[in-house]
């Protein structure tokens, strides 16, 4: 039940201490973002269920205030279906608004610091019930990416830090944050039940540089919890340790033509927890998902972009093992010095065995999405 964290906050450690220095605020401009998200993974025999299907409608706007203040708010409306063979009682769906995250950043002085407070209100909270928990858990898998993980998580609220510098030819940043949450019912059907997720404390360094004509990055984010509790119903009460978490980022950024060609590779890796059962199919064992990826950006026309992708991604939990390949492309129309379209697909093929499986079966993905940016 332990749901993973939105802290953008962290992602500042990652620009150059020049950019943020200049522009003071952090949003230069009121945006608005919407559209619609669709994802699909088929299984092969052996897997349980046929497949898994996800359409997600999210909605942000951004909006700055005076010269050093911003804030923005998001959240989404999904969609999730779970395949189930027609004997086992045919396919189960479950739709409903997940949780809005209002986030407020103010910017000091020159010197590129940045205090940020992130708020989960809970406005999906009680649209979980017990019976759909199957369904709605079905899309929280690290290793299959589905616009939406989480239809509900409770209040909560992530108060953060970031800063930049520069040393020489680098650009150095360093984020932390911390998320307090509050107990919830995580059902409507059963208010029993009641969840207290433990403290959250995550930490980012950053660097970059130029390297010629290219841009190099390296990050490191590490994250900790306290003990999370879980007590009333017919669930097992008692405290659950969701293990710690690591996560290595590099990316080169080059020129390729007119365009420019990004490439990318990330290493995220999930320690067994104190708490965990060390058999096949437990929660809170050890894992590890690689992922390696080109994109690029490659100007059609004075306001057409091709911005194709290409990807890797290879899951090594204790138990278990799975294997993605993807491509895909987007197209990006700046139709006016305000608005963009981004319509964009894409294809994957794998292989997966989960926990408790004895084989692997095939697995086949397409994604969807089109997106509108308004910037005013």
């Amino acid at each position: 039940m332990r749901t993973p964290p939105i802290v953008a906050l962290v992602l500042l450690a990652a620009v150059p201490a020049t950019r943020l220095g200049a522009q003071q605020n952090l949003v230069s401009q009121a945006i608005a973002v919407g559209g619609v998200e669709a994802r699909q993974y088929s299984f092969g025999s052996g897997f349980g269920v046929n497949f898994l299907r996800q359409v997600a409608f999210p909605v942000g706007v951004s909006v700055p205030v005076g010269q050093r203040f911003s804030f923005d708010i998001g959240s989404n409306y999904a969609v999730t279906t779970v395949g189930v063979p027609a004997s086992s009682g045919g396919n189960q769906t479950f739709s409903g608004f997940t949780d809005t995250q209002l986030r407020g950043s103010y910017t000091f002085g020159n010197d590129a610091l940045v205090a940020s407070v992130m708020v989960n209100l809970p406005t999906g909270q009680e649209t979980t019930s017990l019976s759909n928990f199957s369904i709605t858990s079905s899309a929280s898998s690290n290793f299959l990416l589905f616009p939406v993980n989480t239809y509900g998580a409770g209040f909560s609220v992530t108060p953060g830090v970031a800063a930049a510098a520069t040393a020489g030819d680098w650009n150095l940043g360093l984020a932390a944050s911390v998320r307090v949450s509050a107990t919830y019912s995580p059902f409507s059907d059963n208010a029993a039940i009641r969840y207290q997720p433990g403290v959250e404390t995550r930490i980012r360094g950053a660097v970059d540089r130029l390297i010629g004509s290219s841009r190099f990055q390296l990050g490191l984010t590490f994250s900790t919890f306290s003990n999370d509790q879980l007590s009333g119903g017919a669930l097992t009460s008692g405290a659950y340790d969701p293990g710690s978490r690591f996560l290595v980022d590099v990316g080169l950024l080059s020129p390729a033509g007119s365009g420019t060609v990004g490439f990318y590779l990330w290493d995220y890796y999930r320690s067994t927890s104190a708490s965990a059962d060390t058999t096949a199919g437990s929660a809170g064992v050890r894992e590890n998902i690689l992922t390696a990826g080109v994109n690029g950006s490659f100007p059609l026309s004075r306001t057409v972009s091709l911005e194709p992708i290409a990807e890797a991604r290879i899951w090594s939990p204790k138990f278990g093992a799975g294997s993605l390949f993807g491509a895909g492309t987007g197209v990006r129309f700046n139709i006016d010095p305000h608005f963009a379209f981004i319509p964009a697909g894409r294809f994957d093929i794998g292989r997966i065995r989960p926990p408790s499986a004895p084989t692997s079966s095939s697995v086949t993905g397409w994604a969807l999405s089109g997106l509108l940016r308004y910037a005013f």
